[in-house]
């Protein structure tokens, strides 16, 4: 008889010796919620072009005589692909904001930075595209295709702009219809 209590206890010992020892190492629970979207087109921008260097040119001080005064606009494109077929897409610029104009893009700072001079992105038109703004609607093709047209320059924010590297960063996001 003692024999049959032992094996009985034996499975029963065992199997709540591996539950306490599970509740013992458990250290909390993390509840994870996973999210997306699954979308019909992935509208961007050519491979090819993803990371784009816009020259803007060497220019002499006596360029920026007054605040205001630009530089000759720089042509740059953006061929896309993908979009949904006979829409529309929008560009927005961003980047670090010019402290005397927020519209412009700010010029990296550093010892030998260019001062008083910021970059102004236009649209196809030429007309000033403002940072964090939205860009005139492109018409993409009907196979989802279009190309994006901007150009960009030099300008003044100060009447004593500084002679020195102008160099600045932007970065863009598309939005279509």
């Amino acid at each position: 008889m003692k024999k049959h209590i032992k094996q009985a206890l034996l499975p029963l010992l065992c199997g709540s010796l591996l539950i306490h020892s599970a509740a013992a190492y458990e250290l909390g629970r993390v509840n994870i919620e996973l999210s997306g979207e699954i979308v019909a087109y992935s509208c961007g921008v050519e491979v090819s072009q993803a990371n784009k260097k816009v020259e803007l040119g060497r220019w002499a001080l006596k360029n920026f005589r007054a605040a205001g005064d630009k530089t000759q606009s720089m042509p740059f494109s953006f061929q896309l692909q993908n979009c949904p077929p006979s829409s529309a897409v929008t560009f927005v610029f961003s980047g670090k904001k010019d402290k005397q104009d927020s519209s412009l893009l700010a010029i990296n700072e550093g010892a030998s930075a260019a001062g008083s001079v910021a970059v102004e992105i236009l649209d196809s038109q030429k007309n000033r595209l403002p940072v964090e703004t939205k860009s005139p609607k492109i018409a993409m093709d009907i196979n989802g295709n279009g190309q994006a047209q901007f150009y960009a320059n030099y300008i003044a924010t100060g009447n004593r702009p500084t002679p020195g590297i102008a160099d600045a960063d932007a970065t863009f996001m598309i939005t279509y219809d």
